[in-house]
């Protein structure tokens, strides 16, 4: 939350990005002690980072695989009831 009358900011434009224009950094109120080229170079760092696919998010077709699963055992358990009855 922006709060105050005067923030640092950094702007960081995008080249290569057909969705994004720019990113924008807020600097915390108290002053780092890097220089401009860290400060750069920590804010493409965390833009490369956000870029990347989370591996620990599941598969797309996890949910729907369970789904099928339990529609097959529910299917089969009721298939032998009906061959149970029928007998």
């Amino acid at each position: 939350m922006l709060r105050g009358c005067q923030r640092e900011m950094i702007v960081l434009q995008t080249r290569d990005s057909a969705l994004f224009e720019s990113a924008w950094f807020v600097l915390r109120q108290e002053k780092p002690c890097a220089g401009e080229v860290d400060m750069l170079a920590e804010a493409e760092r965390i833009v490369s980072e956000g870029a990347r696919p989370d591996r620990r998010r599941r598969r797309l077709g996890g949910s729907m695989g369970a789904f099928l699963l339990g529609l097959f055992c529910g299917g089969a358990f009721f298939a032998i009831i009906w061959l149970l009855l029928r007998l």
